[in-house]
């Protein structure tokens, strides 16, 4: 764990002018002096090509929620989401413009949720008809989203005819109800309906890939014909009409929450934005029968991998935007206007929660373009198309309209500080000396950064102060006793390292983070120290890794190297995400502790009041965080702390994190989802898995991916070394816990467990530990879990190497990557590793000679023991002999980067596990009554009787492992591909 080992609040303690009466015992603080040197004002990179423009300045409407052109005339209409509609002329810049009222949906049912679509027939002005579509104020009602048709008066401007109201179509009313409608260049009426279910848990109905139902899908019906029965017709080129059972409306299915969809008007082609769940947001081109995978995925992201998918193959999104850029997906319109003809041909779509606008362009096949347009302060709950081709744009809270124009202010923002020293942080940069009014704090729990300490600092301009929040707003990023900073805000902090740990001397700075408050959102920056230790440089938005040396005695030489990642602008926002309210350590539960000030304790909060931080005093929100490292604390508080710091950013509600898990100190155990719940993103093998499995570390996804390295290390951003006292005290907390005595199954394991530990404590005490009794512990994960564990304290002994060398060239990255941390990181293999750039592999020229080695003959490339090339390799995946003919090299690199994005039915795992506690992993080859037979990946068949059969599913994962490229260079991994693409 990182220990802070100096007082922070003495370097400064004498430019706060501090006056103690210790006779009362209280200290009498001065307010802190103005900041005024502040430089840290806008942003380092460029302006966005538009800027927005209000258009129709004279209307206003409340929670606007759709703006459609009326067919047949120069008028719009606006639709508020609490049901009226009302029609305006198309005069932009008219400042008297008046507004009629057309509707008002209501009125029409007493039950009346909100109004969500409407859309003109194609014929409007001949047959006076419009389809809208609402939801009743119940949620999972089974008629409680709805369409119908209205007929409208003949005047001008329409009216429409309530009482003319024929039902067309119900589905299930829930959160998640899509209810857009849009008419195709065929006359059809298309609609989209979301998954009916709330944020949590993900798909909880289980509709996604269900095609028996219409949720989570566009339906595509003609309203100008009907079938018996019913108000519309199915149109027979419906892609789902012979599958039986399967609801023949549906033209496209596997959506959450479709927001908006639209067609092109030059070719036909339909764009959907979906909104996503924990980390992605989604714009789809849609065709005919296409299945974008949710439940199964979120985007690129796996959910339920155990889940059947449906009938057709998954299909990637257009364009997935993470959540550090993106909340709440609009769709959008293709841009035809004449009157911005750089933006003509382009799809224009925006976020809710962000603001920022994009636009792409697509050629039929890919994306060929796609940039941000610009970032507004505007809430983009629709966006709208006049006459003209116009993209318009609606702001739901404020109930304006707006429309792109040309950023007039072009170039480069010169006067952002590219220098630390150019920042007025510091009054003296070189000693890392505060600028007057610059005020530290330290914090209770610190995360594990690989061994580094942090010096922290908050800045407010002049004399701003903090106020608290009084109410939450997750999707914005605030939340109720938080802290709300003024504009220019900062949050500050300085990581530095000791060359020869214990040695305060030794300490290095490597880099001082910022985030800046801007107006609603935060900013990320990372300075970048000199070796000097005179100044920092501004990084790039893009990480960048730096070689250390670090003294230490079990080291050949007494050095070790130990890579420090500088974290990319992008990357600092995986963390400090909006849904956790983007500050993780400036927080009342961390920043209530007590401190050394002036020669004595003081509570930081009383002297941050002191000093005039707060506007409005102290929050009444006192549970401080417990350190993790006090052994005074009870057990579980430290633990939960520890996950809190390190884990709490991402496993939270909407933070990210794809396991369904929250673990925020403040919630109770019971309702973390942690103990007893199964993994939904892996076991890695390990039987009976469970993220925290009560009284066995040994079970528990938690602990061990804690404790490896590689692919599936926890925590995921931040850390590229094993935290051994965190862990430990994981382990121990795991261990503590009582196991329920109903839980059979679970103590047989745990006694297993408590057998194995027990027999490797003795084989560890011997004077000369045999190293075959050894490697038996090597043969699951669970096992080479215990012997990982026991090796930490044992680097001295001599049989180490001799394991290590077994344990590192495992065959099972599931095992191999336990023991990775022993490794000296300059004798680890020099690979690819996690973050793959497939531009990069691709730029390479490659040697299909060296890659049909590579394939067929290298040692540890697992290629052939799963694929056949002609006579060559075993049948368990699909046969390449003529693999370059059927794909480029982009697409056989997107394959082998990500298996199980795309898996031919024929190929999709199956896990199936026993009574007695096997996991099997294979090819489904037969299922019958009395037995089910898969082919494992070595290419053998294994049957398993029905009787012993407690859990059989389908995983939706490929049997080819993720980041099967990482252990090889980026030159073989060119070779790999020459080869590879020349197969036809």
């Amino acid at each position: 764990m990182n220990t802070t080992i100096f007082n922070p609040w003495l370097r400064v303690v004498a430019l706060l002018l501090v006056v103690a009466d210790f006779a009362c015992g209280q200290a009498e603080i001065a307010r802190r002096p103005p900041w005024v040197g502040s430089r840290v004002v806008g942003s380092p990179e460029p302006p966005r090509p538009y800027v927005t423009e209000r258009v129709f300045p004279a209307l206003v409407f409340t929670n606007p929620v759709e703006l459609v052109a009326v067919p047949g005339s120069n008028r719009l209409v606006a639709v508020e989401v609490a049901g009226k509609i009302y029609s305006f002329d198309n005069r932009p810049h008219d400042e008297t413009l008046p507004r009629d009222l057309f509707g008002d949906i209501s009125l029409r049912d007493k039950n009346f949720g909100r109004l969500y679509g409407l859309a003109f027939h194609p014929r409007f002005a001949e047959n006076r008809t419009v389809f809208i579509s609402y939801v009743l104020k119940e949620n999972q009602q089974p008629d409680g989203s709805r369409v119908s048709r209205f007929q409208c008066t003949a005047s001008e401007p329409p009216r429409l005819i309530p009482e003319s109201e024929e039902m067309v179509l119900t589905w299930v009313g829930g959160g998640h109800n899509g209810a857009n409608l849009q008419f195709g260049p065929e006359g059809y009426l298309y609609i989209s309906t979301g998954d009916a279910g709330a944020a949590f848990p993900p798909d909880g109905r289980g509709t996604g890939q269900d095609i028996t139902d219409l949720e989570a899908s566009v339906l595509r019906i003609d309203v100008d014909h009907r079938d018996p029965g019913r108000a519309y017709r199915i149109p027979t080129d419906n892609p789902f009409l012979s599958i039986p059972g399967a609801r023949g409306e549906i033209w496209a299915y596997g959506f959450r929450n479709p927001w908006k969809m639209s067609f092109d008007r030059s070719d036909g082609s339909l764009w959907v934005g979906d909104v996503g769940w924990e980390k992605w947001e989604m714009i789809y081109c849609v065709e005919r029968g296409s299945n974008f995978g949710w439940s199964v995925v979120e985007g690129p992201q796996p959910v339920h991998q155990e889940r059947q998918s449906g009938p057709t193959p998954i299909s990637p999104p257009a364009v997935a935007h993470s959540h550090i850029e993106s909340r709440s997906i609009t769709g959008g319109f293709v841009s035809q206007s004449d009157r911005l003809p750089d933006l003509r041909g382009t799809y224009v779509y925006g976020d809710y929660v962000t603001g920022k606008i994009w636009g792409l362009r697509h050629d039929g096949d890919k994306v060929t373009w796609r940039d941000e347009l610009v970032d507004t302060q505007i809430q983009v709950v629709s966006f709208g198309l006049d006459h003209s081709g116009d993209v318009l744009i609606v702001d739901y809270p404020t109930g304006t309209l707006h429309r792109l124009a040309p950023n007039s202010r072009r170039g480069q923002n010169v006067d952002f500080p590219r220098k630390l020293s150019e920042t007025g942080i510091f009054s003296d940069t070189a000693e890392h000396v505060p600028a007057a009014g610059v005020v530290p704090y330290a914090i209770n729990a610190e995360p594990w950064a690989d061994g580094t300490t942090a010096e922290r600092f908050i800045a407010l301009p002049n004399n701003s102060t903090l106020d608290t929040y009084k109410r939450s707003d997750g999707m914005i990023g605030f939340f109720a006793g938080d802290w709300h900073f003024p504009d220019g805000g900062l949050l500050v902090k300085t990581v530095a390292i000791e060359l020869e740990p214990g040695k305060v001397v030794s300490r290095k700075r490597l880099e001082t983070q910022l985030l800046q408050y801007e107006i609603d959102h935060w900013n990320a920056y990372n300075y970048i120290w000199n070796d000097e230790q005179t100044d920092a440089t501004l990084a790039d938005d893009s990480g960048v890794d730096r070689a250390l040396s670090i003294r230490d005695a079990a080291a050949p030489d007494g050095l070790r190297r130990q890579t420090w990642h500088h974290a990319s602008r992008t990357e600092c926002l995986l963390c400090h995400t909006s849904r956790v309210g983007t500050v993780l350590g400036f927080r009342p539960n961390q920043v209530d502790r007590q401190v050394a000030f002036n020669g004595t304790q003081a509570n930081q909060l009383t002297v941050l009041e002191g000093l005039g931080v707060f506007g409005e005093g102290i929050p009444n929100k006192r549970d401080p965080l417990p350190n993790p490292n006090d052994e005074s604390e009870p057990l579980e508080s430290r633990a939960r702390a520890y996950l809190h710091v390190n884990c709490g950013h991402c496993h939270s509600r909407g933070g990210g994190g794809a396991s369904f898990f929250d673990i925020q100190y403040h919630i109770t155990l019971p309702k973390t989802a942690l103990i007893g719940s199964r993994p939904t993103q892996g076991t890695f093998g390990i039987v009976d898995a469970q993220l925290i499995a009560s009284g066995d570390p040994y079970r528990s996804m938690v602990y061990y991916r804690m404790s490896k390295l590689g692919h599936g290390h926890m925590p995921q951003f931040g850390t590229n070394l094993i935290d051994t006292v965190g862990t430990k005290l994981i382990g121990n907390w795991i261990a503590s816990m009582k196991l329920p005595d109903s839980d059979t199954a679970a103590k047989k394991l745990l006694s297993l467990h408590e057998g194995q530990v027990a027999d490797l404590t003795i084989a560890l005490s011997q004077p000369k530990p045999s190293v075959d009794e050894l490697s038996k512990y090597l043969s699951n994960p669970s096992s080479a879990l215990m012997l990982a564990e026991s090796l930490a304290p044992q680097t001295g002994l001599q049989f180490q190497a001799s394991i290590l060398a077994a344990a590192y060239s495992h065959s099972d990255p599931s095992i191999r990557d336990l023991f990775e941390r022993f490794i000296p990181e300059e004798q680890r293999l020099q690979r690819l590793g996690g973050s793959i750039k497939p531009a990069d592999i691709l730029a390479l020229k490659g040697d299909a000679v060296r890659g049909r080695a590579l394939f067929l003959e290298t040692a540890g490339v697992q290629c052939k023991n799963c694929h056949k090339i002609g006579e060559q390799g075993q049948g368990v995946g699909p046969e390449l002999t003529l693999i370059g003919k059927k794909l480029d090299k982009a697409k056989i690199l997107e394959n082998i980067l990500e298996p199980s994005k795309t898996i031919e039915p024929q190929f999709v795992s199956h896990l199936v596990e026993t009574t007695g506690g096997e996991v099997h992993t294979g090819l489904l080859v037969r299922r019958s009554d009395t037995e089910t037979v898969l082919k494992k990946a070595d290419g053998k068949e294994v049957s398993i009787a029905a009787a012993e059969i407690e859990r059989s599913v389908p995983q939706q994962k490929s049997l080819m492992p993720d980041l099967l490229l990482r252990d090889l260079a980026p030159q073989q991994a060119a070779d790999l591909l020459e080869f590879l693409a020349g197969l036809k």
